[in-house]
């Protein structure tokens, strides 16, 4: 055999080999590597989230000497649907669990959510704050809120989602709205 044919055909081989297994494997993980960009792509979410009653409430009462109007709320569970501009978000359901420790229904509270989509995905986080309760003359009330919330995973599309915002809200007899923005990637 001569030794320059072996060399060539040696040659034909690995430029067979490249042009058949490792150009469109190449090409394979450039396209899935520009679709994961895409997907991870950062986007504004906004809306509007109507809180229901407390589920449940488990609520710790004064212990002696302590002041009578101060409560610690070791879990309360709420429901809220929320409205939004953004499809992924519009018309989903949102579960919060949250502890409170108030007095006279002002102080820190912090807690985790669900959030229920459309397609049957959640994704969920943790959120804490701060609420005051104003008692009018009348007997009246109005809770107002402040929260900073953080999403930290899910399933489905949302599996791998991450993001964070804040949110304002206000509470009286007749119900409680809250407004929120944020920035999330999924």
């Amino acid at each position: 055999m001569n030794p320059p044919s072996f060399h060539n055909r040696i040659r034909k081989v690995g430029v067979l080999v490249t042009a058949t297994l490792i150009l469109p494997a190449l090409a394979f993980v450039v396209v899935s590597l520009s679709f994961s960009a895409q997907a991870a792509e950062k986007k504004k979410i906004m809306g509007t989230n109507k809180w229901g009653p407390a589920i449940s409430k488990t609520v710790m009462p004064p212990g002696p000497g302590d002041d009578p109007k101060h409560e610690l709320t070791v879990l309360a569970i709420y429901r809220a649907t929320t409205t939004s501009p953004d499809p992924d978000f519009n018309e989903t359901e949102i579960i919060a669990y949250e502890q409170k420790d108030q007095v006279a229904g002002t102080g820190p509270k912090r807690g985790y959510f669900r959030r229920l989509h459309q397609n049957g995905d959640i994704d969920y986080g943790t959120y804490e704050g701060t609420h005051k309760t104003t008692v009018k003359e009348d007997g009246s009330w109005e809770t107002t809120w402040e929260n900073t919330w953080k999403d930290t995973g899910g399933t489905g599309k949302f599996k791998n989602i991450k993001g964070s915002g804040t949110s304002r809200g206000k509470a009286t007899a007749e119900g409680a709205l809250e407004e929120f923005e944020g920035e999330v990637e999924y």
